[in-house]
């Protein structure tokens, strides 16, 4: 018995081979993706670009995406990085929820306030 392989048998076991490493290397976005991805939602959300608004958030959100995306695959330090970007999007969040908290207060005192000048 022979323990070499045969050229068909080469090539089969080179392609599993390949198929594998790149099973285990995972492709990166890069900024072309993130804009694809970008128009596609624009495309679904805001199809006829009646609310420029809409396009502005999705933007937005894009962007920020994107940068942090871009510090992850530049810094030499992952968790840290992740940490730095985590900890911006909670004190994102935390202004937004204030500031509809704040919102949502003063529109209840307004409605009050008109409540009660009706009853007068």
């Amino acid at each position: 018995m022979s323990s070499e392989k045969t050229g068909n048998e080469s090539s089969v076991t080179a392609a599993s081979d390949s198929t594998h490493q790149q099973q285990q290397q995972p492709q990166e976005l890069n900024q072309a993706d993130l804009a694809k991805i970008q128009d596609i939602t624009q495309k679904i959300l805001n199809p006829n670009g009646e609310h420029p608004q809409v396009n502005d958030y999705i933007q937005s959100t894009f962007s920020y995406i994107g940068n942090a995306l871009k510090k992850m695959q530049e810094t030499d330090d992952k968790q840290a990085t992740a940490k730095e970007i985590a900890d911006d999007l909670t004190q994102k969040f935390e202004q937004w929820a204030a500031q509809k908290k704040q919102e949502a207060e003063q529109k209840r005192a307004e409605t009050k306030t008109e409540s009660t000048e009706e009853k007068k």
